[in-house]
């Protein structure tokens, strides 16, 4: 469908001014903006303005007046970057042209989720439940020097409620349009001077929903159970255990258009989905020689599934299940060597696992991806100097990784051939910034250099098979090389008494895209991989807020916040074609107020043109702009007690992240909160 595009100048305009900022303090603006402190940019806790990387934080204010499900609707909301949404439970997230991978393995993505500092085992950001999520942190650009693959588009890392605080529980409820519905119990706090936890669990459900001009989104119910918690022990003075972890059973169906794309969508379809995902850690964080010296160390086991039931008359007809399991560990010790310098070191050690099954017609077969293992061990280090009473910072880092991986054969069916081989290889990963401030941290001058990688997967360099049910054969190249990216920018912020302006240009290089490449070998079809292409891609980020309250003086918190992303160059230099799922820009606007008890914030979000693969025709073409609007409120009153209200799609505007997927026309959700 060629539909007319929505926008304007002015909607545009608007969107600029206008980002979902919690309402500060309005005094504490300023420094609020400065003091932040960040832990995912050097691995270790520095104010935010110290670090010469821009870090994006998500508040917990911000997460609760969203009124988003799931971590990807959140970055949906906030965060310039290509959200490639689709229906049910499947939102891989993209930062500066890159993103994670669409069905949900972390190690085939471009984007890296973190928990805690840690690999969170999946790139579908729509398994991730937000109950327990203290604030999210974002880095743009190439950060494999410290994380290692993946984090080539940057980092997001969802740093989890550890209880501080006085002992309290919640109880809460949620009901709104579709039949949606949530049930949640939370509790947590200060158990005496060693022993804090916090803990959460939650019952989540919607029904079919309505989209404009289409009507019944037929089979697009999602069900969710989630349960997590921290529990942490201090043992001495500078000594503390943390063992924490998260369990979410996730089903939903899939929704799929009668007669071809935009024709309506098919009511007796029953295509569903079981996407549950979990994890558990534990980690040590000590201090010894008076506070020079810090270790931080963390084992973690993550489990993730993709279910997909998909038979025409019975769902359980045909089936692809794959379970990815990983067993790791990250230690890292930082040492202030003297006021000016601290440096750090530290290792990774990974193992990861992919089963894979399938079911044809009621009977075992083989599935498309074979048996996976993969095998992880890196070194990083990183220096961080600050001179002239930290008016000047620098920071240099590099990651050593080596993988050994093999493909095995899967669980289920009987390959024409298979032959079992591994391969391994090894990638150095260096990054360089620096930060100037003038003007008691008025202005800081920013300057990056650095360079992101994702490995090969195991199939593309060590797969030998013949695929029984295609007779094509399947061959790994063990001499590709990883796709890298080299990114340098430049950048400046801004720090007034009720202003605070960050931009940043970027400029990246990138090389040696894998791609699949088709050929006859002895009569035989057969896929191996390549790399090949070459591409650019250049732009500017822009974030302001603006503490308006603080400047007229109003008896009230009043802010306006812009979160803007401009891309200038997209260039793919094999074709000399714009690069696909990159949008022109993007900007993530709203407006927040607070009286007393009661808060509310309207959001605005703006998607520019992008040219995508028409999947109907198999042709590039031009996907048109969209926007939409959300308002929500929240009003806390005496004795614990909370009420909130959303409207979503305010304006009932069409929504579609991704060709075909439409989202849902305009829908309330009300919601009552009692803390005790």
């Amino acid at each position: 469908m060629k539909r007319e595009k929505q926008l304007s100048i002015r909607s545009a305009l608007i969107s600029m001014v206008l980002t979902p900022l919690v309402a500060l303090p309005a005094a504490a603006a300023k420094q609020q903006a400065v003091d932040d402190m960040v832990v995912t940019a050097s691995r270790t806790e520095k104010r935010a303005i110290d670090v010469p990387i821009t870090t994006e934080i998500i508040t917990r204010d911000m997460i609760e007046l969203s009124g988003s499900v799931d971590i990807g609707d959140l970055i949906g909301k906030y965060i310039p970057g290509h959200y490639h949404k689709y229906p049910g439970i499947l939102s891989p997230v993209g930062l500066r042209g890159f993103r994670s991978d669409s069905h949900g393995s972390d190690l085939a993505g471009y984007v890296l989720l973190l928990i805690d500092g840690h690999r969170i085992g999946t790139g579908n950001a729509a398994k991730i439940n937000m109950d327990r999520i203290e604030r999210v942190e974002v880095i743009k650009g190439p950060s494999s020097a410290l994380y290692g693959s993946a984090a080539m588009g940057g980092v997001i890392n969802l740093i989890t409620k550890k209880g501080d605080g006085e002992l309290q529980a919640a109880i809460s409820g949620d009901y709104g349009s579709f039949d949606y519905y949530k049930t949640q119990l939370s509790g947590g706090g200060e158990i005496n001077d060693n022993l804090r936890f916090f803990t959460a669990v939650s019952i989540e459900s919607s029904g079919d929903y309505d989209a404009p001009t289409y009507g019944t989104i037929h089979n697009s119910e999602v069900d969710k159970q989630n349960i997590g918690g921290n529990f942490l022990y201090t043992f001495a003075e500078g000594h503390e255990l943390r063992i924490g972890g998260n369990y979410s059973k996730l089903e939903s169906e899939s929704p799929s258009w009668l007669n071809g794309t935009y024709s309506t969508y098919d009511p007796s379809s029953e295509q569903n989905n079981d996407k549950s995902t979990g994890y558990g850690d534990l980690e040590y964080n000590g201090v010894f020689f008076e506070g020079q010296l810090h270790w931080k160390g963390v084992f973690y086991y993550l489990w993730d599934k993709n279910h997909w039931r998909w038979g025409a008359a019975d769902p359980d007809s045909d089936q692809t299940k794959y379970i990815d399991e990983t067993l790791g560990t990250d230690h890292q010790v930082s040492w202030q060597l003297n006021e000016w310098n601290r440096l750090l070191m530290g290792f990774t050690l990974e193992t990861m696992e992919k089963e894979s099954s399938a079911i044809s017609s009621y009977q075992p077969s083989v599935p498309y991806t074979p048996g996976l293992d993969y095998d992880n061990q890196a070194l990083f280090v990183q220096d961080s100097l600050d001179f002239l009473d930290k008016r000047i910072n620098i920071i240099a880092a590099a990651r050593y990784d080596r993988f050994d991986v093999s493909a095995k054969q899967a669980e289920t069916g009987t390959y024409t051939e298979f032959t079992e081989r591994s391969e391994d290889y090894d990638h150095v990963s260096p990054k360089i910034g620096a930060g100037i401030k003038f003007f008691d941290e008025m202005l800081r001058l920013r300057a990056n250099l650095g360079e992101g990688f994702k490995s090969p997967t195991a199939d593309q360099l060590a797969a030998d098979y013949v695929h029984s049910s295609t007779g094509i054969h399947y061959l790994g190249n063990p001499d590709l090389e990883p796709e890298t990216s080299l990114t340098w920018g430049t950048g400046f912020d801004v720090y007034l008494d009720t202003l605070t302006v960050n931009v940043d240009y970027y400029n990246t290089d990138y090389k040696d895209k894998i791609v699949s490449a088709f050929s006859v070998v002895d009569g035989v079809n057969t896929i191996s991989y390549e790399n090949r292409g070459e591409a650019v891609i250049r732009g500017v980020d822009v974030s302001l807020e603006w503490a308006i309250g603080q400047t007229l003086q109003l008896p009230l918190e009043f802010s306006l916040s812009s979160n803007m992303s401009f891309v200038v160059d997209k260039n793919d230099k094999e074709t000399d074609v714009d690069l696909l799922y990159i949008s022109d820009y993007e900007v993530k606007s709203g407006l927040s107020a607070g009286y007393g008890g009661l808060t509310t914030q309207l959001n605005h979000v703006l998607v520019g043109p992008q040219m995508i693969t028409n999947y109907d025709t198999y042709m590039v073409e031009e996907k048109d702009s969209f926007d939409y609007w959300d308002l929500s409120l929240r009003y806390q009153f005496d004795n614990g007690w909370e009420v909130r209200g959303s409207v979503f799609n305010l304006f009932d505007q069409e929504v579609e992240w991704v060709r075909g997927n439409l989202m849902a026309e305009r829908s309330f959700r009300v919601g009552l909160t009692y803390n005790f």
